[in-house]
């Protein structure tokens, strides 16, 4: 009897690591999980003369933090291969074999740095650090930093639709202008500062805007219309809201007053009188209505209870330095 099964096994070495590494072992703890890969023997090319080489000159061997598997910090145990160069004319004689999940020199493998970078975008790194602790991921803030600092903005001075808006770097202290491609929203500058001159000097080097979609502030309009004078001004949908909100605002002012007097559900057409208040005559006999007790307290026994205020050593310490404050914040 032949039993046809209906799942078929597949190998996790090539939708993971490539047809170039293979997984031979991995072992599991209560926080950590480590993944043995070993890179198979092929052929290799110089990065630096382009020749082919298959000749192999050592093993290499690198730990690699991965993404987390069940919020557990997850490492890449993984041994490579050198090669030699067989150009004798080559500045480089020995070649590193490339990983692919990873970049050079890199502790982490590329698809956690996105997460890592991911995370830093909404929270500072300090903040950063500790979310993604709690997802399995050992990185410093310090680390969070140097991994930003790493990004490059790459510019395109062919653009011919920006938007440009200004970003707090230290909100209330430091600012700066971000400048995206319309098309795809992605980063073409990050300028410091938001003042017009800055502004000036990036626009004399893309003559080829067309379209320009900028807030309110008055310094981004000016810098326009000085370097491209034909260049479409576009006011995003927040700042038009913006502006249509800040305009209605005067029109209220304008129309009703300041002060609305109302009076059993209606509008009063003028202010009304004031009514002073209640006056009493001390010598009058309204004041025989109210009564004030200002005897004693006595206790449940009719004994008079004295209230002692506590008294202070005004020569201790605290109360010379409370003391010689004062005499400053008079003078």
């Amino acid at each position: 009897m032949v039993i046809h099964m209906k799942y078929n096994e597949i190998s996790l070495n090539e939708k993971i690591f490539g047809n170039d590494f293979i997984v031979y072992d991995w072992k599991e703890s209560d926080n950590k999980i480590i993944i043995y890969v070993k890179a198979t023997s092929h052929d290799d090319v110089c990065p630096v003369c382009g020749s082919p080489t298959s000749s192999l000159h050592n093993t290499y061997h690198r730990m690699i933090q991965a993404y987390p598997v069940r919020n557990k910090t997850t490492f890449i145990d993984v041994i490579a291969y050198k090669y030699d160069c067989t150009n004798d004319k080559c500045n480089r004689k020995v070649i590193m074999q490339n990983l692919p999940f990873v970049s050079p020199s890199q502790r982490r493998t590329d698809e956690l740095n996105c997460l890592i970078l991911a995370v830093s975008l909404f929270l500072s790194n300090e903040g950063a650090s500790k979310v993604l602790k709690l997802l399995g991921v050992n990185i410093s803030n310090d680390s969070i930093k140097r991994l930003t600092d790493k990004i490059i903005i790459e510019d395109d001075p062919d653009v011919e639709s920006i938007g440009i808006d200004d970003v707090a770097m230290r909100k209330g202290k430091a600012y700066a202008t971000a400048i995206y491609d319309m098309e795809d929203h992605h980063l073409i500058a990050l300028l410091d500062g938001r003042d017009k001159e800055t502004v000036v000097e990036w626009l004399k080097n893309h003559q080829k805007i067309k379209i320009a979609t900028r807030d309110r502030a008055s310094a981004y309009a000016s810098a326009i219309s000085e370097v491209l004078p034909e260049c479409i001004q576009i006011a995003d949908r927040f700042h038009l809201l913006q502006n249509l909100i800040d305009r209605i605002k005067d029109i209220f002012k304008t129309e009703i007053p300041e002060t609305v007097f109302i009076k059993d559900g209606k509008v009063l057409e003028e202010e009304p009188q004031k009514v002073p208040a209640l006056k009493i005559d001390p010598n009058s006999k309204e004041l025989e209505k109210y009564d004030y007790d200002n005897s004693m307290p006595v206790d449940k026994e009719g004994n008079m209870i004295d209230f002692d205020a506590v008294c202070y050593d005004k020569n201790d310490k605290q109360h010379r330095q409370q003391a010689e404050s004062r005499k400053k914040n008079r003078k």
